[in-house]
């Protein structure tokens, strides 16, 4: 689980149980944090107070793709400013969208 978003929606947990000098301190204790560190995550807390997502987990896929494909996916990432493994997810999303778009289509129009 990522860390971060842990940590602030924790402290949002604390914040709605408490001041916010007892949220840094119990923060600090709950994850072996530093009073400063533990400062931090609540300052996130308060500007998030509804909490944040949790991403979910990443893993590694390694497939072989042509270069010509590998280049446009380096260009496209390095033109929106996303890293390389976010702009490959967000392409992938988006053509496994399409697909199966196009499987439900040809499903709904089977069965007419």
């Amino acid at each position: 689980m990522d860390e971060y978003a842990v940590r602030v929606n924790r402290a949002v947990a604390l914040l709605g149980e408490s001041s916010p000098p007892a949220a840094v301190r119990a923060l600090a204790v709950e994850h072996g944090l530093s009073e400063r560190q533990a400062r931090r995550y609540v300052q996130a807390a308060r500007r998030y107070p509804a909490g944040v997502r949790v991403p979910e987990r990443a893993a590694v896929f390694t497939v072989r793709l042509p270069e010509s494909l590998i280049t446009r996916v380096r260009d496209a990432a390095a033109l929106s400013g996303m890293s390389l493994s976010a702009t490959t997810a967000q392409a992938l999303c988006a053509g496994l969208e399409r697909v199966e778009r196009v499987e439900r289509g040809a499903r709904g129009g089977a069965s007419r």
